[in-house]
């Protein structure tokens, strides 16, 4: 796919043979400025059909080139279709929906005082009231279930629990200040946004450099050191474990630097996932990171003023959706090298899976 940029839109056509008449293509409109009056929501039934539609395709292309350029086309062609399967629509328009049995009585209701108001029957009259009241019940009742529903999931992931709290941001209170502008030692307040992420970035390259270490004794004529486990191979990604890390993974929505976000991991059809293995496999065999996982989105959150220097910010960096998967598969694997050959000491609790305090207080007891 060739690809080409304008100042509004993002354009990609399809150039190899085809039966249309016409390039199939991919337009993504971006404008200056989001919307606030407008809503939008994806289409993942969509989403999902056209990614099963074209596996062939990305199977017989996934080793036609080196992975870099294969997998920053396959992940442009995501955020593409992410983008395309989205449907636009007013907030103010936009309701709740209500299950077909509600509509149905209060379209009956409706349609029931319609007709008693030109006949002028006070018989219809009477039973448009009570089909009208009998609505009413049935949806406040409606409202007050989904209410519960909403408080008891709304720390689970999924639709209810991105309701409620869509509802309930609007009230709270902003506890830190967010980052406005750039107080440098000269005193002059900085607003520009550009200036001020390349002072950001320059702060931030400075304090995490690699340090200088000087060794006065270096011991150069040491013999190189022997790993005991220098032979052992790294265990080979299958699709099962891939499989088991998606599922225990946590479906957020937080969007790293080239749109996704590991909500969209279960859209994905799972036949896609071998050809990932394979990337994967790559990558723990040769020693290599992809140049799009090193690609990082970065958000600078102030500590405390609102205006301030660059050293008093707190970076959070969104990692790529994809590389959170492969970052688990090799905590998996550096775990089970530490465990075999026993690294670290059983008196160490701290973050390890299956050591609590009470592990520790148990071997304090002993040691007494």
């Amino acid at each position: 796919m060739d690809g080409f940029m304008l100042p509004w839109t993002t354009i990609q056509a399809y150039e190899c043979d085809t039966t249309s008449d016409h390039n199939p293509l991919l337009g993504v409109l971006v404008g200056d400025k989001t919307s606030t009056d407008e809503g939008s929501r994806t289409i993942w039934p969509v989403f999902t059909l056209i990614l099963s539609y074209i596996f062939d395709y990305w199977g017989k292309e996934w080793n036609t080139e080196s992975y870099d350029i294969t997998y920053e086309r396959f992940i442009s062609f995501l955020t593409l279709l992410k983008t395309r399967c989205q449907q636009h629509f007013k907030l103010n328009h936009a309701r709740p929906s209500i299950p077909q049995n509600h509509v149905k009585l209060l379209a009956q209701s409706r349609s029931l005082a319609f007709k008693a108001k030109r006949k002028g029957d006070i018989e219809l009259r009477k039973e448009a009231r009570r089909l009208r009241n009998l609505a009413r019940f049935e949806l406040k009742k409606f409202q007050k279930e989904q209410l519960a529903k909403q408080l008891k999931e709304r720390h689970l992931s999924g639709e209810t629990s991105r309701l409620f709290w869509g509802k309930t941001k609007r009230h709270f209170h902003l506890v830190s200040s967010s980052l406005r502008r750039f107080l440098p030692p000269c005193e002059e307040i900085i607003k520009d946004s550009q200036i001020m992420t390349n002072m950001t970035a320059d702060h931030y390259e400075r304090l995490f450099e690699a340090p200088v270490v000087i060794r006065p004794h270096p011991y150069v004529d040491g013999p190189p050191v022997q790993w005991k486990n220098a032979a052992e191979p790294i265990p080979t990604v299958t699709y099962p474990e891939i499989v088991n890390i998606l599922r225990s993974r946590k479906k957020e929505k937080c969007l790293d630097i080239h749109g996704l976000s590991p909500f969209i991991l279960d859209k994905i059809p799972q036949n896609y996932w071998h050809l990932l293995a394979q990337l994967h496999n790559y990558s723990f065999t040769e020693g290599y990171i992809l140049k799009k996982f090193k690609e990082v989105r970065m958000i600078f959150l102030a500590k405390k003023n609102a205006v301030c220097s660059p050293d008093q910010t707190r970076p959070i960096s969104l990692l790529d959706s994809f590389l959170k998967v492969q970052e688990k598969l090799f905590h998996n694997r550096f775990l089970k090298i530490l465990n075999d050959h026993g690294i670290l000491p059983d008196n160490q609790s701290g973050f390890r899976a299956g050591f609590r305090l009470q592990t520790r207080v148990l071997l304090l007891i002993e040691q007494l």
